[in-house]
């Protein structure tokens, strides 16, 4: 028998890991590289201190070894979890809540959208359709807030729902003129809504897992408050409707997932776990898609169906980094087979992930399902669209799901680092991270794991023998009263 590391010494690797990534994050936040921190107009409340780290590929390694640390730190407070460790809830809150605090403090980091939400609230603020008009378009207004907008989307209205372009306009109300105010009050929205998913979470599933598969996560982190993209606030949102979903509270499910949805739509899969469970009351199921398509479509309606045509037109450009590059012509435009073979593969392996036995509750199997599949197959991808699966894998039972997801958001985040192309200059680093080994590499990376994660649940069906049902609810008994039916295979 192998002896294992006792659990005192992975939760040390554990707590030192995650303090190791979160200094180097905060480092590179002091430090404003170029290659790192979108071009801002002021300070903001982080000083900056001498140090300048050149090239940009100091910064590049820097921010893979805080990546790396804090993968491996997360790893080891996992098998710690495993081996009996149960952390205090409070002093894992609170240094959530310092590493939030910092990472709010710090300019953006890792990526230049947060300029882009700051273009976005300006215009609305001045009495635009962001859905409609380009950051193109508003720099040419002269807008202090507009000139600084990246030119990475300079030619694509906002893809974000209408409540997103709501805190963009709030946002941009409390800064004024100021890129970096109006930053800083976006960052303020995601660290309060990452803080929110810990507690909603904490009430669903309770136990450590929670905490390092969310609160201490070091990549969530980065990229939800460091980066200050709005997928923090969608999850949040989808999380209370969960929480109230789980106390029977459908109506306000129902518009808790019309609002996420309304901030980024792809977190509307969720609803299907809840669609699910209440599959045989007709009257449920009406209430909850009633309830978020009411709010949906009150959404798009103030904004208009330019809002809608947006996000239709943003899946038809690949990202980079997405496995689906490995069959795509490189700078062509996408094929028109590419969106229906997207939803066909995503559906294919959604029904993979379905027949699986679920020891959660009643909604968690097929929502994550669903939100797996619809992550993996995507078109377009990024680090930050794995906050739509990290709550749900956060309250289920460990397995090696955990491992494969966990990569895969390691993978990806390396892949988006430093995260400033456009400010890297022309050097050999541009050409690696544009045209050269990350363009290749990452998207085969994330379809092996892709084909891991599918291939292990067809094991894992083949080897139990035996098909359970996915948990129902009776609607005269509620959400909480369920029952199993094990089918034996014919």
């Amino acid at each position: 028998m192998i002896v294992q590391p006792g659990w005192r010494v992975l939760r040390g690797a554990a707590f030192g890991g995650i303090g190791v990534s979160l200094a180097l994050m905060v480092l590179v936040g002091l430090a404003r590289p170029p290659a790192a921190v979108p071009r801002m107009d002021q300070q903001g409340l982080f000083p900056r201190i001498g140090w300048t780290p050149e090239p940009d590929l100091v910064v590049t390694v820097v921010l893979w070894s805080a990546m790396g640390v804090g993968t491996a730190a997360m790893v080891a407070g996992l098998l710690a979890v495993r081996q009996g460790w149960a952390p205090r809830t409070v002093w894992v809150m609170a240094l959530a809540v310092v590493a939030v605090c910092l990472l709010i403090a710090a300019p953006p980091m890792g990526s230049t959208d947060p300029l882009d939400y700051a273009t976005y609230g300006r215009m609305a603020v001045q009495g635009l359709n962001p859905h409609v008009v380009t950051p193109a378009e508003f720099k040419l207004t002269g807008d202090p807030v507009g000139v600084l907008s990246p030119p990475e989307w300079d030619g694509i209205p906002s893809v974000y729902g209408p409540l997103a372009t709501a805190m963009q306009w709030a946002a941009s109300k409390l800064g004024g003129e100021s890129a970096t105010w109006t930053v800083l009050w976006l960052k303020v929205w995601n660290g309060l809504a990452f803080l929110a998913v810990g507690v909603g979470l904490h009430r669903l599933g309770k136990g450590a897992r929670v905490h390092l598969l969310w609160t201490l996560n070091p990549l969530l982190l980065w990229a939800l408050v460091g980066g200050a993209h709005v997928d923090g606030v969608a999850a949040a949102l989808v999380v209370a409707g969960l929480v109230a979903f789980s106390r029977e509270r459908t109506l306000a499910a129902g518009l808790l997932l019309g609002a996420a949805a309304a901030v980024k739509l792809p977190y509307v899969l969720v609803g299907f776990g809840m669609v699910w469970v209440l599959r045989r009351s007709p009257s449920g199921v009406a209430i909850v898609v009633g309830a978020a398509g009411g709010v949906l479509v009150g959404a798009y309606s103030m904004v208009g169906a330019e809002a809608v045509m947006a996000v239709v037109k943003r899946g038809s450009l690949p990202s980079w980094n997405t496995p689906w590059q490995l069959v795509l012509q490189p700078g062509a435009p996408a094929p028109s087979w590419l969106a229906v073979s997207s939803v066909m593969l995503a559906a294919a392996v959604a029904c993979i992930f379905l027949r699986l036995p679920s020891n959660g509750p009643a909604w968690l199997g097929p929502a994550l399902a669903v939100s797996v599949a619809w992550v993996i197959t995507t078109p377009v991808y990024y680090p930050w669209y794995e906050a739509l699966v990290f709550p749900l894998l956060a309250i289920a039972p460990a397995s090696r799901l955990d491992w494969l997801q966990i990569g895969r958001a390691f993978v990806g985040t390396i892949g988006a680092l430093p995260g400033v192309v456009c400010r890297l200059g022309d050097s050999w680093l541009r050409s690696a991270v544009e045209r050269g080994t990350l363009p290749s590499l990452v998207p085969l990376t994330l379809l092996i794991l892709a084909l891991l994660l599918v291939a292990g649940a067809m094991a894992r069906r083949k080897s139990l023998g035996v098909r359970v049902e996915p948990t129902i609810a009776s609607p005269s008994l509620g959400h909480a009263q369920r029952a199993r039916i094990p089918l034996r295979k014919a």
